[in-house]
């Protein structure tokens, strides 16, 4: 999948840095006997390994962006408490709290969250200091508030933006499945307007493989195929992916039996060159021709259970799609 603002956001060098500097400032305030301090770098710190371990794999993005958004609920929570405490330090800490909010949570829940931190932030600060601080650190929380929602709403129009012209995924090569139902469509109205044939595959690793791989190794596995495709397709056949492990391509000015060679050929590329520790990965395929009535929703749909019934009775194999699938072609290729 297209690489997120979260994803890119972890595996950028100033992360890393943020995450030592986190490390570094809560050891000193440990060594300095501040307590509070070492509490709010700790979980500062903690936040930020948590998102580099979770989130490099793809597949744990949602999972590394629940832990954050509680580890930062937890930040702000500790540093109300140091200001109940009359640890006037931990006010600075606060104005992380927005924009921390708004980058892990989605807009509407994060100004709810936000809103409910302000108010009690603001009965926190009626209980201590003076009015003259209070006035001081209000006028600066909210300024830092709007800069926080100038950003996240400058970068929710840049995606919106970007999100057409991102036609294909970074690490795969791929194009992405947002595009498949307009590229298709305009496949098969060339195919009946030039009389041509025109075939789509479904490609997907074995069940058996997928078992023995761990989420960031099929992720490996993945980018792999998807570099393989690449290097391998003809310049004018598209791939995209479709699914968590499977890739989806049209071949244009192609009859079936022809895609059937490619397949063939695909399968015995991944064998060959794709291994995860000293095991080799394999991949079923199966293959659907343009006929008549057929529409961009009916070739990936046939081509999909061809794949699954291909799924059933072994790996490693080629599946032609046929309406009776007891009939259909098969073949499998040489060890």
């Amino acid at each position: 999948m297209p690489q997120s603002d979260h994803q890119l956001l972890i595996e950028s060098k100033h992360y890393s840095l943020a995450a030592i500097l986190a490390a570094l400032l809560c050891i000193f305030s440990l060594f300095s006997g501040q307590l509070l301090l070492t509490i709010l770098s700790g979980l500062l710190c903690a936040m930020l390994i948590a998102g580099k371990i979770k989130g490099a794999d793809t597949h744990n993005l949602e999972q590394s962006r629940k832990v954050l958004k509680w580890i930062s609920l937890g930040l702000a929570a500790a540093a109300l408490i140091g200001i109940y405490a009359g640890v006037g330090e931990t006010k600075t800490w606060l104005y992380t709290v927005p924009l921390l909010v708004f980058f892990f949570y989605d807009f509407k829940p994060a100004i709810i969250v936000i809103l409910i931190l302000s108010v009690i932030t603001a009965l926190a600060l009626n209980s201590i200091g003076s009015p003259f601080d209070n006035i001081q650190f209000t006028s600066s929380y909210v300024f830092y508030l709007g800069i926080s929602c100038a950003l996240v709403y400058l970068r929710d129009v840049r995606q919106k933006q970007l999100k057409p012209l991102r036609r294909t995924d970074n690490l795969t090569q791929a194009a992405t499945r947002e595009h498949l139902d307009d590229d298709l469509t305009k496949e098969i109205q060339r195919s009946e307007r030039e009389g041509s044939e025109l075939a789509v595959m479904a490609l997907g690793i074995d069940e058996d493989c997928v078992r023995k791989l761990s989420a960031k190794q099929k992720s490996a596995v993945i980018i792999e195929i998807g570099r393989l495709l690449h290097n391998s397709l003809r310049v004018f056949d598209s791939y995209y992916l479709w699914g968590e492990d499977e890739f989806l391509i049209v071949l244009p000015h192609t009859s079936s039996a022809q895609a059937n060679k490619i397949a063939n050929g695909l399968r015995i590329k991944v064998r060959k060159e794709i291994t995860v520790k000293d095991e080799k990965i394999t991949i079923s395929i199966g293959i659907t021709g343009l006929n008549v009535g057929d529409d961009s929703k009916a070739l990936p749909q046939k081509a999909t259970e061809a794949l699954k019934y291909s799924f059933r009775k072994g790996s490693n194999r080629t599946q032609l799609y046929r309406e009776e699938n007891e009939s259909s072609d098969e073949t499998r290729s040489e060890s």
